[in-house]
């Protein structure tokens, strides 16, 4: 393939395999070229997508082979969230993220090859879909350093592999005994309550919700970086 062939707007940035079942799995980033549509992170911002390399996602997500990149996730489908008393997660894995991975699966993408400085002055997005502690402890490092701010968020924050993402990405805390368990371990929560449920002390209301009326967006607002304060959003 020429160059002209790849899609420009995203690159691979890792594969390999996964430590929460030694299945491979990649990282693609995306919106190098074309601005992200989503309104509640901004559009300045590069996606990272995790998925299996060999199974499509939404597939994934269904039958359990998701497990790879989402672990114990309680939103993922697999999970049975509703009826576990949770809600599904908001990701639409049948869109974005399988048009990412058939581009993938059809080597549309070129691979990154340790050019991070692709990442310089842009923010990054870390697990648009899929947990970050499943990539490559230094290829995080690396993306985190090379661009101008980041997000990021991971449900294995109890996993011995995720202990260096503790201030850099939030701890997905549902519910308040999350909540306090990841702050007692000295990880900044991002906290998903019930509509019914106080913002617990300590923490503020993710400026991008519905409940703040969107008064931000993730490039502006920042906070998600793991290292600031708890942020806390109603289940959406």
């Amino acid at each position: 393939m020429t160059k002209s062939d790849f899609n420009q707007n995203g690159y691979i940035v890792w594969e390999g395999l996964s430590p929460l079942d030694q299945k491979p799995i990649v990282m693609i980033a995306t919106g190098f070229k074309t601005k992200s549509q989503n309104s509640k992170t901004g559009g300045d911002m590069i996606q990272t997508f995790i998925v299996r390399q060999d199974v499509p996602p939404n597939v994934a997500f269904e039958n359990g082979e998701g497990f790879s990149v989402c672990g114990d996730c309680c939103h993922a489908k697999y999970n049975n969230p509703k009826e576990n008393g949770f809600d599904p997660c908001y990701v639409f894995v049948g869109r974005s993220v399988l048009a990412v991975w058939r581009a993938y699966r059809a080597n549309r993408y070129q691979h990154l090859n340790g050019d991070y400085s692709k990442f310089a002055n842009r923010g990054l997005r870390l697990g648009s879909f899929g947990d970050p502690s499943v990539v490559n402890k230094e290829v995080i490092l690396k993306m985190v350093a090379s661009a101008k701010y980041h997000t990021g968020y991971t449900h294995q924050w109890r996993q011995p592999f995720a202990q260096h993402l503790k201030g850099l990405v939030m701890a997905s805390a549902d519910g308040m005994r999350d909540y306090i368990e990841s702050t007692a371990n000295g990880w900044k929560p991002f906290h998903v309550r019930k509509s019914t449920d106080a913002i617990p002390q300590g923490a503020v209301m993710c400026p991008s919700s519905k409940e703040a009326n969107r008064v931000s967006s993730c490039d502006a607002c920042k906070l998600c970086s793991g290292d600031k304060i708890g942020v806390s959003i109603i289940a959406h």
